[in-house]
């Protein structure tokens, strides 16, 4: 069992230091409905995204859904991120995780991308010659509308070994536009989608200290189409391991170094490694860092985390700062968890 387990952490290894070597950015293809990528906890966030084998509670549900497996009681999990450009990214998680069945949830995102404002290139003749030097025309204001609404189911097959599964419909409304017909003059057409999406995962402890390895797919779903446009919905499959390495040297739960790594290979981009590490305190205060490599804009991560049990309650409190390079800046991100066990 130790022999495999270090195959499956050499493996992944392996795979990040290729990747990370990996000088060359190669965009393969585009996606769309990329809001369903972003981190939907503020712990995985500031752990550079290193989510897979790391998020065991309501929270699992925005990473790796096997996770949810380990969720006893009620566990609710909330979260905000300022994204870039005034954009505001939402989700909130509803797990119940029972002795006997195994644990259930509800996951919800939601994106705030405020007011915008239709833009029509310039065409000579037909526009309005006040537009010329600018090039374009301005229409209506509209507001976009994006979520994703999830039913999740997750079962501990043993001690060891867990799994999950997650169905989602994801929304689309990008308001409607007007399109240059050759028969019918002008048309307006709704753009507007609604796709069924499925992710999957499993959670494996290797049994060598609290070793364990992890495999998440998101976003498995049939191709959406805007006009004559098709589109595919950001397909990942993520591979991961963490560990608590300060127990290699002795066991001690009031301090825990937990380093964890994840390879990800994203249906819209090459591959990408997130690498972070979190360092607990009597399971009550925690300091976190990560790197994302392969990334464009971002890259280092930090932040900070509260956990306060009061008898079979408790309630977490999470912070994650993300850096974007000069142009975008940073972004941040947090997170309300309750539970009740």
């Amino acid at each position: 069992m130790k022999r495999t387990a270090y195959v499956l952490v050499a493996v992944i290894l392996i795979l990040g230091l290729v990747t990370m070597t990996n000088a060359a950015v190669n965009k393969y293809a585009q996606a769309g409905m990329t809001f369903l990528k972003l981190d939907g906890s503020a712990r995985a966030a500031a752990m550079g995204s290193a989510s897979t084998a790391t998020i065991m509670d309501a929270g699992a549900m925005f990473h790796n859904i096997a996770g949810l497996a380990h969720v006893s009681g009620f566990d609710v999990s909330l979260a905000q991120t300022s994204w870039i450009a005034d954009i505001k990214h939402m989700s909130a998680g509803l797990a119940y995780g029972h002795p006997t069945w195994g644990t259930f949830g509800v996951s919800v995102i939601k994106m705030d991308y405020g007011m915008m404002q239709e833009a029509f290139p310039y065409i000579e003749g037909r526009s309005d010659p006040k537009y010329f030097e600018q090039g374009y025309v301005l229409g209506r204001e509209f507001e976009p509308d994006e979520y994703a609404i999830g039913v999740s189911y997750a079962r501990q097959v043993s001690s060891q070994f867990s799994f999950g599964g997650q169905i989602k419909v994801v929304h689309q409304d990008l308001f409607e536009s007007l399109i240059e017909h050759e028969i019918a003059g002008q048309i307006t057409v709704e753009n507007t989608q609604s796709i069924r999406a499925f992710d999957f995962g499993t959670l494996y402890y290797a049994g060598w200290k609290d070793l364990r390895i992890s495999m998440a797919a998101r976003n498995f779903s049939s191709q959406g189409k805007y006009v004559t446009q098709n589109f595919e919905l950001p397909l990942n499959f993520n591979i991961g391991a963490a560990m608590d390495v300060l127990s290699i040297f002795r066991d001690n739960p009031q301090q825990k170094l937990t380093v964890a790594l994840d390879w990800q290979h994203p249906r819209d981009y090459s591959e990408r490694v997130h690498l972070g590490a979190e360092f607990s305190l009597m399971d009550m205060l925690f300091l976190r860092g990560g790197y994302k490599f392969n990334y464009d804009e971002e890259g280092l991560t930090a932040g900070v985390g509260l956990d306060k049990a009061f008898g079979g309650y408790g309630v977490k409190f999470d912070y994650a700062y993300g850096d974007f390079g000069d142009f975008f800046g940073s972004v941040h991100r947090i997170s309300l968890g309750l539970y009740m066990k």
